[in-house]
């Protein structure tokens, strides 16, 4: 077995590390990844917020129609 000290072995990833992203970049297809971590407080309140001023739109524009207490219609554009 051949030893290798770990500047040895720092040195051989970063020579293979650039040739091995890009292998991944090519095998990868063009699919959304998937978000695995959460989002930060201040991102959560921001999204809510626009999505708040989103139906808040809707509902004046007329889009949004309420059926009953639990089912409601809203047309997509």
């Amino acid at each position: 077995m051949k030893e290798m000290d770990f500047s040895e072995l720092s040195e051989w990833i970063l020579e293979k590390k650039s040739d091995v992203e890009r292998d991944i970049l090519q095998t990868k297809g063009k699919e959304r990844n998937i978000r695995t971590r959460a989002r930060d407080e201040n991102e959560t309140e921001i999204l809510d917020d626009l999505c708040r001023k989103r139906w808040k739109k809707a509902e004046t524009e007329g889009k949004v129609k309420y059926l009953s207490k639990r089912v409601w219609y809203y047309e997509f554009d």
